[in-house]
């Protein structure tokens, strides 16, 4: 069952000068859900928090928290809370006092102010730690903090603007699990700004990709990933190889066969071209599958022209005969003779029919 919405932006518009930041913008975050904003520097998603949160007036539109309109309401007087990029905590208090400073300037009593502090570092992991300073501790130390202090006030919505960006990458993934952890615990609706794809996409309960101020797409992490709108979003989402071609036969309600550079392909797909259209054929590295020698029925033809060893994967550059160079990524596996296409022998890439994403061609992608 869908969650009903907790806020809503109605044809929203916001200009810095001649830039505009957003245009007609509508969005609604749900009830205890991570919605993720992704997207480009520049495509409006810090915007949108800073219009939540109160530090800044949209030029047009309405805003919404719980149904009722947040237009002149000050930020202090929101129930939502902001964990920003560089964590703002204030070096001169302890640990403890920054987590319970809300609560202070709430005038709460002084055990409930120790009860829901203590809870918070407790939910975050820095129990026995509140007597040190910031400095004092490591950057996910500091970002464990910064979350405490945002959630002691039960929000009704957190908003996190790339909080993460600071991390070293194993750090930055034990976080993303504990984002996802204590969202749920919580039940805290979380909208949460990153320009990185994986981050969003192994995080979320939704992702709305945007681009130029307006959302390309919004939905269901799968769905963004393996139904994108249009390239743009199939190419942000995920790594692709983008093979340019053309329909010359539609020969049934799904399938097709298009024209690579003179290689005919049947290809699947649910969206409507015209014989003659122009359109992107989109593979994941992933669903490649690469083969000795270039003969044999399906899938293209080739050169091997590079072999990375990743650890988890072999990828493997390929120069195909229809013109474009592709990457395939396979698992790797010690006893698996198949994987091993030195540079310069001959291939055959192949891939499961459907799984292959077909789109109209987009010059701005």
């Amino acid at each position: 069952m869908t969650k009903p919405s907790i806020a809503s932006f109605h044809s929203v518009s916001k200009h810095y000068g001649t830039h505009c930041a957003l245009r007609d913008f509508d969005l609604e975050p749900r009830e205890g859900e991570l919605l993720s904003l992704l997207g480009p520097s520049g495509c409006g998603k810090t915007t949108v928090l800073r219009l939540l949160a109160g530090f800044e007036t949209p030029d047009s539109g309405e805003i919404l928290l719980d149904g009722r309109t947040l237009a002149g309401v000050p930020p202090e007087a929101r129930d939502v809370n902001t964990v920003f990029q560089s964590y703002a905590l204030f070096p001169h208090l302890s640990v403890f006092e920054n987590v319970a400073f809300g609560l202070r300037m709430r005038k709460l009593g002084g055990a409930e102010i120790r009860e829901r502090t203590e809870s918070a570092l407790r939910m975050v992991r820095m129990e026995g730690l509140g007597g040190r300073r910031p400095l004092q501790l490591s950057g996910g130390q500091q970002q464990r903090v910064a979350l405490a202090r945002a959630l002691v006030n039960r929000p009704r919505v957190l908003l996190l603007d790339e909080c993460l960006s600071a991390l070293d990458y194993r750090l930055r993934r034990e976080m993303q699990m504990e984002l996802k952890e204590l969202q749920r615990q919580t039940g805290i609706t979380f909208v949460f700004v990153t320009h990185d794809r994986e981050e969003a996409l192994s995080i979320s309960d939704r992702i709305a990709v945007m681009r130029d101020g307006r959302i390309e797409q919004l939905g269901a992490p799968r769905d963004i990933y393996e139904r994108p709108a249009n390239l743009f979003v199939a190419q942000f989402a995920g790594e692709s190889n983008v093979l340019e071609a053309t329909v010359t036969a539609v020969t049934g309600p799904d399938t097709l066969t298009v024209d690579l550079a003179g290689t005919p392909l049947a290809v699947q797909s649910g969206r409507h071209f015209g014989i003659g259209e122009k359109v992107a054929l989109l593979l994941r590295p992933e669903d490649l599958h690469v083969h000795d020698g270039a003969n044999g029925d399906g899938g293209l033809a080739g050169r091997v022209l590079e072999r990375t060893y990743r650890g988890v994967t072999l990828d493997t550059l390929i120069a195909l005969d229809a013109g474009p160079r592709i990457k395939a990524s396979e698992f790797f596996r010690e006893d698996a003779p198949a994987l091993d296409h030195p540079p310069g022998q001959r291939v055959r890439v192949s891939w499961t029919p459907g799984w292959e994403i077909v789109l109209a061609h987009d010059a701005e992608a």
